[in-house]
């Protein structure tokens, strides 16, 4: 289990070196600050083809070029017919009613079927001027009265042309966002994998330590009463009692890290069930600052309301959320400078009871303050500081709180100590 977890450990290390390691100039990007692909002609006639494929058969270019004839046909009998109407052989509108089919075959058909009708209409209305005018049809000056229509048509066939790109380019986006869900969700899966991985060793790896911590505490507090018990101690057996002693004091540390490693794997993986019945916030409020009075010999100014606050929660979890939150008050602020635990209802619906903990200590930097709840993670003024510990307390109050349907935060400015809140829903 060890050398599997080391071994998905090192692979992330090294997948996440190789992306810091990848060049980032001369990489075109998107506004998104992903790199850009380049396609290739391999992919670009595969895209076309996917393209195709998702187009009804009725719309497929060889229909359109098909088509292209019968409609010249039509135009030109429309344009016969109008002259018929109006009752003059010489009235021509051949040339508008031939741009009708190709903005027809343009919009269903594509550029390649447009183009073909543009030349084989171009062709057409050539021929009916050399008929009506009688002259040469090699003759350029002829030939260039057709030239606005050709033009006429060919930007009708360049803004089709340009749609299909914007169509193409869509659909390659698609495809390329695909694959990045893709990736993506293959990413997910491995961090879920490392992630639960992660937790049963902590979880393995805590019971294990367990065991043997508590026969070494339990042996060396046997060892004391015996010596205690003792009327005079040599010299040699002073020096065994305060090793003893701190033996006692570092398994004693130890065993409250291996309780929170506990508490974290268990609280992740769902294990454990809150015990929720209805409790008095100020009384457990109470009891936290007697205990905590006792063990650090400091006072703490407590701010209770007069009226009882019930509240259906676990009184041992919340218990334990407020002993981490008002133990680092006290361990990250100056011996003399004061700590409050504060209680009180708040009545905007929805009714709500708030929890502060406010320390005069450095206080937190405002870009530390989203991470503080993360597992295993200290600020650097806690780290170089003599307090020790392995940064679950806060994540381990985080998991409880959410338990209970509620919410824990902290607002703080360096040099001003900071507070803690905890709302539960009433």
């Amino acid at each position: 289990m060890v050398k599997e977890y080391a071994t998905l450990q090192e692979e992330n290390k090294e997948r996440s070196l190789g992306e810091r390691q990848e060049p980032m100039t001369g990489v075109p990007r998107e506004a998104q600050g992903r790199p850009l692909k380049k396609l290739s002609f391999e992919q670009r006639v595969q895209l076309r083809k996917q393209y195709t494929a998702r187009i009804p058969r009725w719309r497929r270019p060889l229909v359109g070029y098909l088509f292209s004839v019968p409609l010249i046909v039509l135009a030109w009998g429309g344009n016969a017919l109008l002259s018929l109407a109006l009752g003059r052989s010489d009235a021509n509108f051949l040339s508008a009613f031939l741009l009708l089919p190709v903005l027809f075959v343009a919009l269903f058909w594509g550029v390649g079927s447009s183009v073909v009708t543009v030349l084989f209409s171009a062709l057409l209305l050539h021929m009916m001027q050399f008929r009506e005018n009688g002259s040469n049809m090699l003759d350029w000056q002829s030939a260039i009265q057709v030239l606005p229509f050709v033009v006429a048509g060919l930007t009708i066939a360049l803004i089709t042309a340009l749609r299909e790109r914007e169509r193409l380019k869509a659909l390659a986006a698609e495809q390329e966002l695909q694959e990045y869900a893709e990736e993506l969700e293959v990413i997910n899966h491995k961090l879920e994998d490392t992630n639960q991985l992660k937790d049963r060793f902590m979880s393995i790896a805590s019971h294990e330590l367990k065991t043997p911590i508590t026969t070494i505490r339990g042996q060396a507090q046997l060892a004391l009463r015996r010596l205690e018990k003792m009327r005079e101690l040599s010299p040699e057996m002073k020096g065994m009692k305060q090793a003893l002693e701190r033996v006692n004091d570092q398994t004693q540390r130890l065993t409250s890290l291996v309780e929170e490693l506990l508490d974290v794997s268990s609280l992740r993986a769902g294990k454990v069930e809150l015990r929720k019945r209805c409790c008095d916030l100020a009384e457990v409020c109470r009891e936290v600052i007697e205990d905590q009075q006792l063990l650090s010999e400091r006072p703490i100014q407590l701010v209770l309301p007069e009226q009882p606050i019930k509240v259906l929660i676990d009184k041992d979890r919340l218990a334990q959320v407020l002993v981490n939150l008002v133990s680092n008050a006290l361990k990250y602020s100056a011996e003399g400078s004061p700590v409050e635990l504060g209680l009180k209802r708040e009545e905007h619906s929805p009714a709500s009871a708030l929890i502060w903990v406010k320390d005069h200590g450095k206080g937190i930097a405002p870009d530390q303050l989203s991470r503080i709840f993360e597992a295993f993670y200290r600020d650097p003024d806690a780290q170089a500081s003599s307090a020790k510990g392995l940064g679950l307390g806060l994540a381990i109050s985080k998991e409880i709180v959410d338990r209970h349907n509620g919410r824990i935060w902290c607002e703080s400015e360096p040099g001003h100590g900071s507070t803690f809140f905890v709302r539960l829903p009433l």
